[in-house]
């Protein structure tokens, strides 16, 4: 943490000069979607893994996590019409984490099936 902040100290000072903002403290609004990305997307998927671990694999629970940051980019892409720049290998990577999961998830079911 304090390493967070002395690192953010020096850089601070080059990046207001050649991105000048009007103001660095950020306002209520910016709160107010910092927790909710923070609750929805990181707190309420932890709950739920811990949940999830009691029913199935910690492997196929550690895929699934993998889906994460996707949810926070569909959710900025919902709240701030931010989706201008999500280009193809976006949307590849995306295809690969759902297949990922996908498959998993049916080598599990074929998997329980046979015992």
């Amino acid at each position: 943490m304090v390493g967070g902040f002395i690192g953010l100290s020096c850089i601070l000072p080059f990046y207001l000069r050649y991105f000048p903002v009007s103001t660095i403290v950020p306002g209520l609004l910016d709160f107010t979607y910092l927790l909710l990305l923070a609750s929805v997307c990181t707190i309420g998927l932890y709950l739920l893994q811990i949940q999830v671990l009691k029913k199935i694999s910690a492997f196929t629970v550690n895929l699934s996590y993998n889906l994460e940051p996707i949810y926070s980019i569909i959710l900025a892409m919902l709240l701030f019409s931010e989706a201008k720049e999500l280009n193809a290998a976006f949307y590849i990577g995306l295809g690969v984490i759902i297949l990922s999961v996908i498959l998993q998830t049916l080598s599990v079911i074929r998997s329980n099936k046979k015992i």
